[in-house]
């Protein structure tokens, strides 16, 4: 069994970590409205997209967008505010590696601050290709173990094996994103070489890559403001795009992939839906889905599907 971060475990809200991160709030958006900006589409998964916070990113380019996430308590809570925003989205509790979807339906997806909780990231990235059609359009950000910080650092300590490819697990003890002092939590940091080499190898071509986030340091925001900051940013991001300075990486890629019939399903919500366990055609009633193949009933729970398994 893969292991998955939990939120729902600690009662974490993942809302109030943005709360006092603006900067790093803003840069994301600026970055991704601008890769969206040309997009169009049917169906849009976001994965791990928590309680809606880069919906206005995406929403006016893909008719169909679901949030999917593996904290059901999260999805629950902001369900009503995501609703009235954006009235066409969809919310999904379900596991990454397990998506309970039909092949080949998506023409977009999108994970961000999400592949630090991905421990096989292979797996993941397979599941992935199974649910997206031939020229379908991904969007991949990551933590980037190689950034400028880090590296210093690295070379300082004379820790020249810090620059394989290798994923780096971060301490526990600095990061208590999910979890609770003392804890074990998921979090790796990735070199770009790595996640670029993963997504070629199962098919992904990377179209674009950009980096967020470059001015991340708690000093500056006390000297420079959000504000300064972000002017900043937005150049660095438009002139240093290719660098591997930055702690985030955003790939922007497209899949290609054969034998696929590229049939868009344009229906509701349950005619894509599927088993996620074993794919298996479900039959839905009010507020449960029963699958004939494996006999597994999965459940709508104050207005969200809970389609998770292990």
């Amino acid at each position: 069994m893969i292991e998955v971060s939990n939120y729902d475990f600690f009662d974490y809200d993942y809302a109030q970590y943005w709360k006092v991160r603006q900067y790093e709030d803003c840069a994301e958006k600026h970055l991704l409205e601008k890769i969206f900006n040309n997009k169009k589409g049917k169906w849009f998964i976001d994965i791990g997209g928590s309680y809606g916070r880069l919906t206005p990113t995406y929403y006016n380019s893909y008719t169909n967008p679901i949030v999917l996430d593996y904290s059901l308590k999260t999805l629950q809570k902001n369900y009503s505010t995501i609703k009235k925003q954006f009235p066409n989205v969809e919310m999904i509790a379900a596991n990454a590696y397990h998506m309970p979807f039909r092949e080949n339906m998506f023409d977009g997806g999108l994970m961000v601050r999400v592949l630090h909780h991905i421990s096989e990231p292979t797996v993941y990235f397979n599941e992935l290709k199974r649910i997206m059609h031939n020229d379908s359009s991904y969007v991949q950000e990551f933590a980037n173990k190689v950034n400028l910080k880090a590296s210093l650092r690295a070379i300082f300590h004379l820790n020249f094996k810090f620059f394989s490819k290798e994923p780096y697990q971060q301490p526990t003890s600095k990061n208590f994103e999910g979890t609770k002092t003392g804890e074990e939590a998921l979090f790796f940091n990735y070199h770009p070489s790595f996640v670029s080499g993963a997504l070629k190898n199962i098919g992904f071509e990377i179209q674009n890559k950009f980096g967020c986030s470059y001015l991340r340091f708690q000093g500056l925001k006390k000297i420079l403001g959000d504000q300064n900051m972000l002017k900043i940013e937005y150049f660095l991001q438009k002139q240093l795009k290719t660098s591997n300075i930055p702690p985030s990486i955003v790939f922007e890629t497209k899949l290609k992939k054969v034998n696929d019939s590229n049939e868009i399903i344009t229906g509701e919500l349950k005619d894509i839906l599927v088993c996620p366990k074993c794919f298996g055609e479900l039959s839905f009633k009010e507020n449960s889905a029963h699958c004939e193949c494996c006999d597994k009933t999965y459940m709508k729970s104050e207005n969200i599907w809970d389609f998770r398994i292990d």
